[in-house]
């Protein structure tokens, strides 16, 4: 039953996909096939340990407790029957405080409370910026925002990026993972802005699937815990996506 869970999600299926698409290249045989085959989920089996979020995609999202900026505990659970947004950001990060200067998150933010949709921001562990000056740039007041000191919840979700969003849909199912928007692959989508999160919160409002599941982040580095050490934030640039 694990295994076909696991195969059954959208990013494990495409990866089996392209390796079935690689093996057939070497030898098209129904045995060969098979034998392959079985070397893949064993691969995969192995590394289930370190799997992304993406590769959650469509099962139950991990529970978590945190403490906001007034010291209130936080629980996912306490959002059950809710959409629940989770935004990865950082006030050291250039392309978190861009998506705040250009008003892109704010909107979405008063969308999603027009819609009774939950939002939780995490901050990754502060590596420059005092608390204090790390506050100066939220609004506190208006948002939940987690501080995520020991990276506890970045492990959790395999964050990889600032920023980076996670969509839960009303089942509690991790329904979306990856970025705001098309803002990186501009020039790839002829000049087009795809508005990925916005999109994913239309589709879980209407009752569907969300249309494109999985986009790639890109921002600063997150180190979590199963990640090597080095100094944050580090720019994953937007032309290497």
């Amino acid at each position: 039953m694990f295994i076909q869970t696991l195969l059954s999600q959208p990013a494990v299926k495409s990866i089996e996909n392209q390796f079935l698409s690689i093996v057939t290249t070497i030898g098209s045989s129904p045995v060969c096939k098979q034998i392959f085959h079985l070397v893949f989920i064993l691969c995969l089996l192995t590394q289930t340990g370190s799997l992304s979020a993406d590769l959650l995609l469509g099962a139950k999202a991990p529970d978590f407790q945190g403490q906001d900026l007034q010291g209130n505990r936080h629980l996912l659970s306490d959002y059950a029957g809710k959409i629940v947004v989770l935004e990865w950001s950082s006030p050291e990060c250039p392309y978190s405080r861009r998506y705040y200067d250009n008003g892109t998150l704010d909107s979405l933010h008063e969308y999603a409370a027009k819609n009774d949709v939950a939002w939780i921001n995490i901050v990754p562990k502060l590596q420059k910026l005092t608390l204090e000056q790390a506050i100066g740039h939220f609004d506190p007041a208006k948002k939940i925002i987690i501080l995520d000191r020991e990276l506890d919840l970045s492990t959790l979700y395999s964050a990889t990026t600032t920023p980076q969003i996670f969509i839960i849909d009303r089942q509690g199912i991790l329904a979306y993972s990856g970025a705001i928007d098309s803002t990186a692959m501009f020039k790839k989508t002829a000049g087009k802005l795809v508005p990925y999160t916005r999109n994913a919160i239309d589709d879980l409002l209407a009752g569907r699937e969300v249309g494109q599941p999985i986009t790639r982040a890109f921002g600063c580095y997150v180190k979590n815990k199963t990640q090597p050490a080095g100094e944050l934030p580090q720019i994953i640039a937007p032309d290497s996506q």
